[in-house]
Parts: structure tokens; C-alpha cells; sequence
């Protein structure tokens, strides 16, 4: 027996090198998909066949049984219906053959599986080892903790009482109790110097100083000679493809139109691609489809005299191993970008976190936040862009294209807090006078 692999693009492909080769009375053991390639953020990885075949060059003595392997010739004829053929039971006669000739390989893959399980047991038993040292940390963190929070109840206790019930209805919608301190200190000094202790007029020192707290990057706008390359990156699941046709819905069908392309690098997933060729179309405008890093280059040098390019990626888990190569490889191009990181606020505040640091391999310019209307509190995403220090650009609500997308402002991030009101924030607070913090 002779037994060989093929790839090929498609199954007819693959049959036609088979017969090509072993001849029509070739068997075909096994199909497969695979994909060949490397992943950059869905580029370069071929979905492909993998077909097994074989072929008996002597021929069997009477009495000895049949071979059911199926042909080349009878798969060709077949491939119609080629599922049901695939997927066929077998006889117990060919079982055995089959068995026989991939003895060799099952004991391969037995000696990785054992290979594999050691690996488990030794890190399992890191694992076991390390425990001590967890419970140990995270019993100092506890501490670390219930110390810093007695020390911040002392400090709220020695602020004005009606700056105390702001900082109660601060931290009702999300913000970090000790962001919510660090900004009322600054207006209670305010305050002080001024004589002002009326509620409604330490509300509106807050809301400067909030607004004041966040930074904001206003709409992408074509630059003079050149087009503004705007890219969004981010994980998966956050509405990037569609988040960005809203985008080019704006730029391409706004007050003051704007010439504008779309650029995919999310070959991975077909379904987007056909998504962006729909919008493209609707919005008539042209879509590029860039299958490599200069490709990508080539796409931006035809459209030199557009006023707004966006380029939409695939989605990628923070914690892929691929994902700092992949952002690496965008960075080398040296094409002059406008990084917009994608995050959904839905997510908690220790997720986006995680995903801002981790994105940063390539210079992060903008936060985008989408899915406002699926959010409870909005609270953690004052903190992330006070903490961050990264100005917001856009934020995202709803499916419509382009009108559930708008340029984010201060007044805006502000208002989503939906902070209490002042004249029920007395009979609703997490604060009593007495300096004691309890819960709402």
C-alpha cells in the first residue's frame, strides 16, 4: 500500500491530484479541513482540504476479501452528494485495513497524549504549590484593603456635608469611591474659598469638575494633502464592523460630505466581509479587501486622494498568544494611524483594563465605547478614561446605520452617569454624617 496526503483548496482539486498521481483506482481514506498559514488578524490562514488516498500496487489473491476504500472515480461521481458519502459507515473488513495502516500513527499519537498528560500533572502540581502563596496575598490584599478604606471614611468625614452626598451619589453609579474623594477634595477647596454650600450649587461645581476630569477627541476629520487613516482594533463580539459603517455613514453622508473608503483586514470571517460589501454598497462607496500587510499599504496608496479611510480588523481575545505579533506587524507598516480601540460597556472595569494594556503594543489614540444601551451603570467608564487618561471619541448605541452612533463630548459622558438627583440624593445615600460609609 502507498499512502499519501493532498491539500488543496477544494475537494475537487484535491481528487484531481490524487487521480493525477495514484491513478483512478486510487481509495481515498480520509477528508479533512484544515487551515494553512499563518493567523494576522484573519490574514493569511487558508481554509483547505486534506485528503488521505492510497493505493494498492499488488493485486489481492482470490479469497482475501474485497477493498471498500472508496475510489477517486467513485467520489467524483458522487461529490454532489458528497456529505453523505463522507460520513458513511464503514464495514468491519476495511476498519481493520484501515486500522493496520495507521498502527504507526495511533502510537505516535498515544505517546503525545501521554506526553500531554504529564505536562497537566506538573503544572497541576505548580498549581497546588502556589496556593499557599495566593491565600497569603490575597489575605495582605484584604488588609491593604480594609486599611485604605477606614482611612478614606476618615477623609469623606472632614468633607462639607453636601459635598459628602455628592460623593455618595458618585459612587451609586460606579465611580471608584477614591476617584470619587480625589474630585470632591478639589471642590470642596473650591467651595471653601467661595462660602458656597447650597446643593444645587456644589452640583454644578461637580459637573465642572467631571467634565474636567475626562478628555475627549472629537470627530476623525480628513487632514489637509492627505486622507486620515482611522483603524479600529479590539476584541471580539464588540460590534467593530458595524460600529464602523456607522462611521463611514457620517463621514460619506453627513452635512459636509466626505470622501470616504473601507478597508477590511477580517478575512477570516466571510460573514463580515459580505456585511462591510453590503454597507459599502448602500452608502456608495468603495471597499477594499486587503489579504496581507502589503496589500493592506497598496489599498491606502489607490486611494491617496480620499478624505477618510477606515480600516476594520478581526477580532482577537486579549489573552491570545497571537494578538501582541499581530499588532506588532500593523505597527511596522508605517502607515500614519488613527487607533481607535473598540470596548463594549457592557464589560466590567477590570476587563477593559486588561484590554487597554494589552492592546497597547501598537500607540492606542481613541477609546470607542459601544453598546450604551445594553449597560447598567456607566460609572466604570469614568474611571477607565480618568484612570487611562486616553480621550474617547465615539460612542455606539442600537443597529442603525449610521444613526445610532454620535461624537462623544463631555457633557455627554457626564450626563450617561445618570447621576440622583440633588433633591433625593439626602433620602438615598452611602454616606452618613457621622463619617461612616454603609451600603446603598
Amino acid at each position: 500500500m502507498k499512502l499519501k496526503r493532498y491539500e488543496a483548496m477544494t475537494l475537487q482539486e484535491a481528487l484531481k491530484a490524487v487521480k493525477a498521481e495514484l491513478g483512478p483506482d486510487a481509495v481515498i481514506v480520509s477528508t479533512r479541513r484544515v487551515q494553512r498559514g499563518h493567523k494576522w488578524l484573519g490574514l493569511l490562514s487558508q481554509p483547505m482540504v486534506e485528503v488521505t488516498a492510497a493505493v494498492d500496487r499488488v493485486q489481492p489473491e482470490p479469497g482475501l476479501g474485497r477493498n471498500d476504500h472508496p475510489s477517486v472515480a467513485f467520489l467524483e461521481e458522487k461529490l454532489p452528494s458528497r456529505d453523505e458519502a463522507l460520513t458513511r459507515a464503514t464495514d468491519f473488513e476495511r476498519q481493520l485495513q484501515l486500522a493496520a495502516w495507521l498502527d504507526p500513527l495511533n502510537r505516535q499519537l498515544a505517546e503525545v497524549r501521554d506526553e500531554l498528560e504529564r505536562l497537566r500533572s506538573e503544572r497541576a502540581s505548580h498549581t497546588i504549590s502556589l496556593d499557599p502563596i495566593r491565600q497569603e496575598l490575597e489575605g495582605l490584599r484584604t488588609m491593604m484593603h480594609h486599611a485604605f478604606s477606614d482611612r478614606l471614611r476618615h477623609r469623606v468625614g472632614t468633607l462639607p456635608s453636601s459635598v459628602a452626598t455628592e460623593f455618595d451619589a458618585l459612587v451609586s453609579v460606579g465611580v471608584q469611591p477614591e476617584v470619587a474623594y480625589e474630585l470632591l477634595r478639589a471642590v470642596a477647596e473650591t467651595l471653601g474659598t467661595m462660602g458656597l454650600v447650597q446643593a444645587q450649587a456644589v452640583r454644578e461645581f461637580v459637573w465642572e469638575r467631571l467634565e474636567a476630569a475626562i478628555a475627549v477627541a472629537g470627530p476623525s476629520e480628513p487632514i489637509e494633502g492627505e486622507p486620515r487613516i482611522v483603524m479600529l482594533v479590539g476584541p471580539t463580539g464588540v460590534g467593530k464592523t458595524t460600529t464602523i459603517a456607522k462611521l463611514a455613514g457620517l463621514a460619506a453622508q453627513g452635512n459636509r460630505p466626505v470622501k470616504t473608503v473601507l478597508v477590511t483586514l477580517d478575512t477570516y470571517r466571510v460573514a463580515a466581509v459580505e456585511q462591510l460589501r453590503v454597507y459599502a454598497r448602500i452608502l456608495k462607496i468603495p471597499l477594499e479587501v486587503a489579504v496581507s500587510p502589503h496589500e493592506l499599504a497598496g489599498c491606502i496608496e489607490r486611494h491617496r486622494d480620499a478624505g477618510l479611510i477606515f480600516i476594520d480588523t478581526a477580532g482577537r481575545s486579549p489573552r491570545d498568544a497571537h494578538l501582541h505579533e499581530e499588532l506588532t506587524a500593523i505597527g511596522r507598516q508605517r502607515i500614519k494611524l488613527e487607533t481607535h480601540l473598540v470596548l463594549a460597556a457592557t464589560a466590567e472595569e477590570s476587563v477593559l483594563k486588561e484590554m487597554v494594556r494589552r492592546y497597547s503594543v501598537i500607540p492606542i489614540h481613541r477609546l470607542l465605547f459601544t453598546k450604551l444601551d445594553e449597560a447598567g451603570r456607566l460609572g466604570h467608564l469614568f474611571n477607565l478614561l480618568y484612570l487611562m487618561g486616553i480621550p474617547v471619541s465615539y460612542l455606539a448605541m442600537g443597529q442603525r446605520v449610521p444613526e445610532d452612533v454620535t461624537v462623544a463630548t463631555r457633557r455627554r459622558m457626564i450626563e450617561l452617569l445618570n447621576l440622583p438627583d440633588v433633591s433625593s440624593s439626602a433620602n438615598d445615600t452611602v454616606f452618613e454624617r457621622s463619617g461612616a460609609l454603609t451600603s446603598p
